[in-house]
Formats: C-alpha cells, structure tokens, sequence
C-alpha cells in the first residue's frame, strides 16, 4: 500500500465559496498567522499529485531507509505550499521554546534522560544503499562485495543478502567486556614503524581500537597483546581466545586485527588520509567441497557479520573498505558467531594512516552491534 492514503475530492464552487469566506473571516480577524496554521493543516496529500505514492513502500523495502530511497529514486516530487512551510518554521521555533520537564517530574536528570549518538558516529548517509534486486543477485553480490581466493568456493546460499541482513548482529549492553581484540601475527608493523616500539605496529592500533569503542562507544574490550610465534600463531591464539571466553562469560564478539600486504592505498575519511581496511572470511571448504575436520558452525553468522558492516561502511564511509576476502580455512572463526578477522593497510601505509582507520571502524562496529 502507499504510504499516503489519497482520496478523490471534488471540490464544487460552493466548497471552494465556503473555503474563501472562512479563510477572509480568519485573515481579517486572527492575521494572516491563523490562516497560515489552517492552510498547514491540509492533508500531505493536498500537496501530492495522483499516483505518485502508489506501491512506495514496496518499493522503498529491503536495505533501503525511507527517506534514503525518496532522495535517490526522486520517487516524490513534492512542491510544499508556502503556507506549510511557514507552518514548519513556527513549529519548530515553538519546540525549541518549550520549557524543559523537570527533574522532579521525570525523576531523572536531564543527562540520564538524553541519548545521544557518540560524537565520533556518522549520522549521514552519503555513500551507496543497494536495492532489493541487487541484493537478490548472487553474481551482483559475490562479485561487488567479495573476492574469493582461488583456494576457495562460495555458494548463492551462502551468500543470500536477505538472510544475511536479516540475522539480528546486536548485543545487549550489559556489564562486563563484551569484545575480546587481538592480534595472530602481532609483530606486523608499518612504513614507519620501529622493532623497538611495538605501539607503532598493529598491536598500537589495536590499542586506539580498544580506547574508542570503550570510550566513545561505551563497549567495553580486553585488548589481548600477546605476540604469538608465527609458525603456530592461530593454534596459539586459539588456546588464549578459550581460556578469555571462559573467564569472561559476557564476551560476544572476537576481532582479529591484522595488518595486509601490497600496495599503498588511502582514503580520506573527516580529513585525515586513512588506510582502508577489509573484512575476510574463512570458508572451510575447496572448489572440491568441505575441508574434514575444519568446521565452523558459525560460518554463516561470520558471514552476516562482515556483510552487515561491509554495508555500514558502504554507507557511511564509501571508499574505507575493501572487497571482503575469502579463503579456504576457518581462521579461529568458529568461537562466536560474531567472529571477524579484520586487515588494515599494508606495509607501505604509515602507523598513523592505520591508526586513523580505527575511527571509522568503532563506529561500523557500534552501528551493527547495537543496531544505530
């Protein structure tokens, strides 16, 4: 149905007589400001020519907001009275007139009562929101969001957006840490980076990573440092991942943080020039089938939870992530079902272009995890 319920009205002299002596009466005796409210009043659908609103909802369904898909498709072409307009303004002038509710009212204070983004939050959208039929397109999907690696296979059922979207990726806030950061290969470090100094190398992102999301963010991290010996980094890590989930029950989240390799790529994000990054999946399974004895029961959780901030990102911050990769193995996946393993920048990006990249991360990872 549309979202706007218009009605044919046949508007015969004597109404419109009717209209224009009331509008002369209330000009004459409460000022214009009276015939203004009145004329403001008129149904949206006064202002809206026939058919324009028929089927909107089905078509502004899936990933896309409403208001996103209006703007996009120009699917209205609304021409506001000037009348409603002005009605707007005063409206809103008297809003921001009104006095505040007390505290002795609400019984709380005006800072417990107020909730606002973190200041660090994009609040627009000025990247792309695909459609429905995009998203319904297996090849449109494998081939604009992922690259898989030749080690690998992906089937369209694994890559169904519609499931995708919609696993439910929040977590309720609650006391207690609720991600657990880490590092496999720990010692990866960038352009300018020093042996000596390992807060200049990935493990010091991580830690700008676990200070934001804390801080601006209000989830809480334990920020595991450890350097693993690279031969038997990811069994290594694995044993740590166990023993924190089981010391901290209220852990729902893993993200390996790491560091690729290549060229040299920035993307510049509130004006600072930033590394991108890019989400990676393993797939336990060949072009010939599934890997025995690597199973991941969360493997299509994994998947949802890249996809949905691949799309966050596509939104909010278009050009800061690269196609989500996928591989053969499970990469210690399988603990959670939001488990991610995450590469920002290469060796050739400097520490504070990947330092800056950790922005633009808290805030795709606070919009999936707690649905802003």
């Amino acid at each position: 149905m549309g979202i706007f319920k218009k009605k044919r009205d046949s508007w015969g002299s004597g109404a419109a007589l009717v209209l224009a002596l009331a509008g002369g009466v209330l000009f004459f005796r409460e000022g214009a400001g009276r015939l203004t409210a009145l004329a403001a009043r008129l149904p949206v659908s006064a202002f809206l020519s026939q058919g324009e609103t028929s089927g909107l909802l089905e078509r502004a369904g899936g990933v896309y907001a409403l208001s996103a898909y209006l703007l996009e498709n120009e699917a209205l072409e609304v021409s506001l009275d000037p009348s409603y307009e002005s009605f707007l303004q005063e409206a809103a002038l008297s809003e921001t007139e009104t006095a505040p509710v007390s505290d002795e009212e609400t019984g709380e204070s005006p800072e417990e009562t107020a909730k606002e983004a973190p200041a660090m939050a994009a609040t627009e959208v000025v990247g792309t929101l695909y459609s429905e039929e995009q998203l319904a397109d297996f090849e449109f999907v494998r081939d604009h969001f992922f690259y898989v690696h030749k080690s690998t296979t992906v089937y369209p059922e694994q890559l169904d957006a519609k499931e995708l979207l919609g696993k439910d990726m929040t977590i309720p806030e609650e006391e207690g840490p609720q991600i657990l950061l880490f590092h496999t290969h720990g010692s990866e470090a960038f352009a300018d980076s020093s042996p000596d100094d390992p807060s200049r190398n990935i493990v010091g992102v991580g830690d700008y990573l676990a200070e934001l999301l804390t801080e601006q963010y209000g989830i809480e991290v334990i920020h595991n440092t450890e350097v693993f010996p690279y031969a038997d980094s990811y069994s290594m890590a694995l044993d740590m991942i166990e023993e924190t989930l089981e010391a901290y029950p209220t852990i729902q989240v893993t993200i390996d943080l790491h560091r690729d390799a290549g060229g040299h790529e920035t993307v510049e994000i509130n004006g600072k020039e930033t590394a991108p990054i890019m989400f990676f999946n393993g797939m336990c399974q060949t072009p010939d089938g599934p890997l025995e004895d690597v199973e991941n029961p969360y493997l299509s959780d994994n998947l949802a939870f890249n996809f949905q901030m691949k799309l966050k990102a596509e939104a909010y911050y278009p050009g800061f992530t690269n196609r989500t990769f996928l591989k053969a193995y499970r990469y210690n996946q399988h603990v959670l079902p939001r488990a991610t393993l995450i590469e920002c920048g290469t060796e050739n990006n400097t520490f504070e272009e990947a330092r800056n990249a950790m922005e633009p991360l808290a805030d795709i990872l606070y919009k999936v995890l707690r649905g802003a």
